[in-house]
C-alpha cells in the first residue's frame, strides 16, 4: 500500500521535524509549523504533544486547561473518523472516495486517539482527588480498547512484512511481540515482552469460535466490528504495506501503549482494585520494553519516548523511593538515554534538565546546577526555566544552603503560576532555617492567605501546606522558637521528597547535630524519624532502627499496632503520617536481616491498614505495595 501521493509519509516526517524543533529550543518555529497544519492530523496530534509538554513542565491552570481541551478536542475528532458507526455504515452502504484514506492513515488515527486519551488521564490524575482518578481510570479504560485493536491490526502487518525471526535493523526490538491466539489461548508472556491480553469484556460466541487473529467472533465489543471490518474490507491493502511504514507503526503503537503500562503501575494499590474491575492492568517492565522500542524508531514520537523514560528513571523512580533509599538505581539507565540522544539533542534544553536530574542523584549538587543554568541559557521557553529554577532551588535545599534556596523559591513564589503557597512555605522554612524568624513569620501570614485563594486546594500538596501553617509560631509567641525549628521542617521536606540521598556526609552529619540539638518539635517523633532515614543514608542500621522505634514509641502507636489495635491513624490531627513513614522504614530495615524479616512484614501491613487520610498516603502505599511484593 503506497501512501496516498506520498502525502502520509511527508506528513510525519514534517511532524518529526516540529518535535525535534521543540525539543531543540526552538519553540516559537515548532508552535508556528504545527499551528500553519492544525488541520492535518498527524500535525494536530504534534501541537497536542507540545500543550501537554508543557502542562507537565508547569502545572499552571491555565496550560493544563488548554491541554486538556486539545487534547479533548483531537479525541473528538479521531473518534468521528475511526467510529464503529462509521465503519459499519461504510460497509453496509460503500464510502465515499473521496474520504477513502489508506489503511495506514486509519491506523495512524487509531493510535492518536489512543494517545490522547492517556494524556486526557495523565492531566485528570494530576487533581489527585478520588473522582479524578476514578475519571481518568475510565479514560484508561478507553485508551486501553483502543491500543488492543489497534495493536492486532499493527501485529498482522509486522508478521507479514517481517516475521518473528527476520528482525532487521537495530529499529526493531530485541524482544518478541506475542499474542494470545487460537493455537496458544494460555500464553503467557514474560515480563521482558509485551504481551496485549484478550479483551476481558467482551463475551466469546456461544460455539467458541475465533477469528484468525485469535480475537472472539462475538460482538458485545465494538472494536471487534470494526477490527473485522478495517482487516478484511480491503483485499490487497494489507499485503502492499511498505516495510518502513509497518515499523513506524509499531514504534508509534509502543509509545502510547509505554506511557499507558506505566501509569498504570503507579497508580496507588486502593485504586489497583478500580483498575482491574474496569478490565486492566499495568506491568511495569512491560512498559519501559515498549518505549526503548519506540525510542529507536523514526516516528515523531521516538524523541518523545527516550524524554518518558528519562522522566521515568529520573524522577518518578526517587520520588516514589520504588528503589528505596537507593535514588541512583536508574542513573546508569539515565545517562545511556542521555548519550545516545547527544547526536541530534545534546543541546537540547530539556536534555539538559534531565542530566541536571543524573548528576543530583548522584550527589554531584554543583554539576547538576551548572547543568540547569546550561538549560536556561539554551531555552528560551518560560516553562523550562520555570522549572530548572525549581531543581536549582532543591539542589541549594540539599545542601543545607538556606539563603539560596530562599532566594530560589522566592524568585518562584513571584514568577510562577503554579502552588505560589508551596514556594511560599519553601521560602519561609529557609528563611527561618537562616536564623531570619521575622521574615518567616511573615511568609507564614502570607502562605495562609494564598492557600485560601488557591484553585489547587483540595490537592494533597495544599492539604500538607494548609496542616503546616498551625506548624508555625506567631508574632506573639515567635522567642519561644529558634532556627533549628524551621530546620526540622525542611529536614522533612527532604524526607519526603526523597531527597537525603543525595545529601552529601558532611550535610547528612550536620543534620543529625540538628536534630539532636532541637529543643522542639514541630511534630511529635518527627527529628527521630529523619534520624533515622539520615542514618540509614550513612549504612548505620543498628542506630536507625533504634531511632524508628524511639519515633514510634514516643507517639504512643507502637505498643498499640502490636496488640493489633490502632486505629488511632484515622484520627484528624494531621501528623499521622509521621507513625506511617516510621512503620514502613523500620519495616524495610527489620525485612533484610531473616531473623527480623517477619516483623518487618507486620509492620508494614500496619503501615497500610492502621493509617488514613495522612500526608502523602498514596505515594507511601505505593512503595508499601511494592516493598510486599517483593517479600519471599
Amino acid at each position: 500500500m503506497q501512501e496516498t501521493n506520498g502525502k502520509t509519509d511527508y506528513d510525519w516526517h514534517l511532524a518529526r521535524e516540529g518535535i525535534q524543533l521543540l525539543l531543540n529550543n526552538k519553540i516559537t518555529e515548532a508552535e508556528q509549523l504545527f499551528g500553519e497544519r492544525k488541520d492535518n492530523v498527524q500535525m494536530a496530534a504534534g501541537y497536542c504533544f507540545v500543550t501537554f509538554m508543557n502542562a507537565l513542565m508547569t502545572f499552571e491552570d491555565d496550560k493544563l486547561q488548554e491541554s486538556l481541551q486539545t487534547l479533548r478536542d483531537m479525541e473528538k475528532r479521531c473518534a468521528q473518523d475511526i467510529g464503529w458507526l462509521k465503519a459499519v455504515r461504510n460497509k453496509m452502504f460503500g464510502s465515499d472516495n473521496s474520504l477513502e484514506r489508506a489503511q495506514a492513515e486509519k491506523l495512524e488515527e487509531q493510535i492518536i486517539l489512543a494517545d490522547s486519551q492517556v494524556c486526557v488521564a495523565l492531566l485528570t490524575f494530576l487533581q489527585q482527588d478520588l473522582t479524578s482518578y476514578v475519571k481518568g481510570g475510565w479514560v484508561l479504560r478507553k485508551a486501553w480498547k483502543v491500543y488492543q485493536h489497534t495493536y492486532s491490526q499493527i501485529l498482522q502487518l509486522y508478521r507479514k512484512t517481517f516475521g518473528y525471526d527476520d528482525v532487521p535493523g537495530s529499529q526493531f526490538p530485541s524482544w518478541k511481540v506475542i499474542t494470545r491466539g487460537p493455537s496458544n489461548p494460555n500464553l503467557q508472556s514474560p515480563t521482558s515482552e509485551w504481551s496485549v491480553p484478550s479483551c476481558n469484556i467482551s463475551a466469546p460466541t456461544p460455539s467458541g469460535s475465533t477469528t484468525p487473529n485469535g480475537r472472539s467472533n462475538g460482538f458485545r465489543n465494538p472494536f471487534s466490528i470494526l477490527s473485522s471490518f478495517s482487516l478484511h474490507s480491503d483485499g490487497n491493502s494489507n499485503d502492499s504495506a511498505p516495510p518502513e511504514v509497518v515499523s513506524r507503526l509499531m514504534s508509534a503503537v509502543s509509545f502510547g501503549y509505554g506511557i499507558f503500562q506505566l501509569c498504570i503501575s503507579l497508580l496507588p494499590p486502593s485504586l489497583l482494585k478500580l483498575i482491574h474491575f474496569l478490565g486492566f492492568e499495568g506491568d511495569r517492565q512491560v512498559g519501559i520494553a515498549a518505549l526503548m522500542f519506540a525510542r529507536q524508531g523514526h516516528d515523531m514520537r521516538a524523541p518523545l519516548a527516550s524524554l518518558a523514560l528519562l522522566w521515568y528513571h529520573t524522577i518518578v523512580r526517587p520520588f516514589f523511593a520504588l528503589d528505596g533509599s537507593n535514588v541512583q538505581a536508574g542513573v546508569e539507565a539515565a545517562q545511556n538515554l542521555i548519550r545516545e540522544s547527544q547526536p541530534d539533542f545534546g543541546q537540547s534544553a530539556l536534555f539538559l534538565f534531565f542530566k541536571g536530574r543524573v548528576e543530583r542523584l548522584k550527589s554531584n549538587i554543583d554539576d547538576a546546577i551548572e547543568a540547569y543554568q546550561a538549560a536556561v541559557v539554551k531555552s528560551p521557553q518560560r516553562e523550562i526555566q520555570l522549572l530548572c529554577l525549581h531543581e536549582v532551588g532543591w539542589c541549594h535545599l540539599i545542601q543545607l544552603d538556606w539563603n539560596q534556596a530562599h532566594q530560589c523559591f522566592l524568585q518562584l513564589k513571584l514568577r510562577s503560576r503554579w502552588s505560589k503557597s508551596f514556594y511560599t512555605y519553601l521560602a519561609a522554612v529557609c528563611t527561618g532555617a537562616s536564623g531570619n524568624l521575622n521574615e518567616a513569620i511573615r511568609l507564614t501570614q502570607e502562605v495562609a492567605e494564598l492557600s485560601a485563594s488557591s484553585q489547587q486546594r483540595n490537592t494533597q500538596l495544599e492539604t500538607f501546606i494548609l496542616r503546616r501553617i498551625n506548624r508555625f509560631p506567631g508574632e506573639q509567641d515567635s522567642e519561644k522558637f529558634d532556627h533549628t525549628y524551621y530546620r526540622l521542617l525542611a529536614f522533612e521536606l527532604l524526607f519526603l521528597w526523597n531527597a537525603l540521598p543525595s545529601c552529601s556526609i558532611q550535610h547528612i552529619n550536620n543534620l543529625l547535630e540538628d536534630c539532636q540539638s532541637a529543643s522542639q518539635d514541630p511534630m511529635v517523633g518527627l527529628h527521630h524519624l529523619v534520624m533515622g532515614a539520615a542514618q540509614c543514608c550513612l549504612g548505620l542500621h543498628e542506630e536507625a532502627v533504634a531511632s524508628f522505634r524511639t519515633c514510634l514509641a514516643k507517639r504512643g502507636e507502637l505498643e498499640t499496632c502490636e496488640i493489633g489495635g490502632g486505629m488511632t491513624g484515622q484520627t484528624a490531627t494531621g501528623d499521622h503520617h509521621i507513625s506511617a513513614f516510621a512503620l514502613y522504614e523500620l519495616g524495610i530495615l527489620l525485612c533484610k536481616n531473616p531473623k527480623t524479616a517477619e516483623e518487618g512484614k507486620i509492620l508494614l501491613l500496619q503501615a497500610e491498614t492502621n493509617y488514613k487520610g495522612y500526608d502523602f498516603e498514596n505515594r507511601l502505599n505505593v512503595r508499601i505495595h511494592a516493598a510486599l511484593r517483593n517479600i519471599v
